[in-house]
């Protein structure tokens, strides 16, 4: 199995081998699940295997061919991937009007031509009306591709032309082993598979020293200022720091499992199992409504953070004021 072919796949693949064998393949499909599950991955792999001349038995491409190599190298004159110009951008009418063009142009290789849409969530509303006629009048064997992990934001008259491919996370049984295989001994991957809300490839990131190393610096930062020891604007400074947005996602996790911890004394699951004392210290010293009230903020900062140019660091500040001042 090459690195395209993520175990916690095979379902979807065999769906899509079964309704391709059977001519029901969807001009255009949308994956949609949680981050960190490989949809972009998997994506890829359809796209390439359409477009391979010589696919295997289980319809994966040979990775030999002309196409397959044209494919790696990224320069399949059948295959357009469109995403935002910039990381946080939107994508623009204007690529869209592009990519309708390509795809009314006829195949190069007389087979496929493929769309990659990714995020798909970050169509502006022109760009997802452009989009609309492509969806309603697909050319030939065209194949729109578009991934999010919040759906949500896609407008209903796009989301209801497409076939939904849905990812969730793996058991255990399937991500751990595949996880274990890829981490430095030492780290504890049940704790890694927990910590990502159980998507395999948000952990393998977190098994980067770096990542783990700054996750347990903002634990110890949040601790500092609960106990009046550091000032909430430098902390908020120190938040600011790397990627806000996956800052934040720790931050939403610990207000979660202090909830729990709340709530009980052993709690089922916890979204990070290494700091379970640490998490029950900062619960005691709280109301319940607060501790929601807290989460509800910690996720408005979220998505604040991933949607909007919103000055982050002010609400940071009142939020880490907050905890400072209780």
């Amino acid at each position: 199995m090459n690195d395209t072919q993520l175990p916690w796949h095979d379902a979807q693949w065999r769906q899509l081998q079964q309704r391709r064998t059977a001519g029901r393949l969807a001009h255009a499909l949308l994956l949609t699940g949680p981050a960190g599950l490989g949809k972009l991955t998997f994506a890829r792999r359809l796209g390439q295997a359409l477009l391979c001349e010589s696919p295997d038995t289980g319809g994966d491409a040979c990775g030999r061919c002309r196409s397959c190599r044209l494919f790696q190298a990224g320069t399949h004159p059948d295959y357009s991937p469109v995403q935002p110009a910039e990381e946080g951008k939107v994508i623009k009418i204007d690529q869209i009007r592009d990519l309708c063009a390509f795809l009314s142009y006829t195949p190069q290789y007389g087979g496929y031509k493929i769309a990659l849409l990714q995020p798909a969530d970050r169509l502006n509303v022109n760009a997802a009306n452009s989009l609309l006629k492509t969806l309603e009048e697909p050319l030939g064997d065209c194949l729109l591709l578009l991934v999010t992990a919040q759906p949500a934001r896609l407008p209903a008259t796009v989301r209801s032309r497409c076939q939904i491919l849905s990812f969730s996370s793996p058991s255990p049984d399937i991500a751990l082993p595949w996880l274990k295989a890829r981490i430095a001994g030492g780290l504890d991957a049940a704790v890694l598979l927990e910590t990502a809300g159980g998507a395999p490839l948000a952990a393998l990131t977190y098994a980067d020293g770096e990542r783990w190393r700054r996750r347990k610096e903002l634990a110890d930062n949040y601790e500092q200022v609960m106990a009046g020891r550091l000032d909430p604007i430098r902390a908020a400074e120190h938040w600011a720091r790397g990627d806000l947005a996956e800052n934040l996602r720790w931050l939403v996790s610990w207000q979660i499992d202090q909830i729990r911890l709340k709530m009980s004394p052993q709690p089922p699951r916890l979204n990070n199992p290494d700091l379970r004392s640490r998490l029950r210290g900062w619960a005691e010293r709280q109301a319940p409504r607060l501790l929601f009230e807290r989460l509800d903020t910690a996720i408005r900062l979220h998505t604040l953070c991933v949607t909007t140019q919103v000055r982050t660091d002010i609400l940071l500040e009142a939020f880490l004021g907050d905890v400072a001042g209780e």
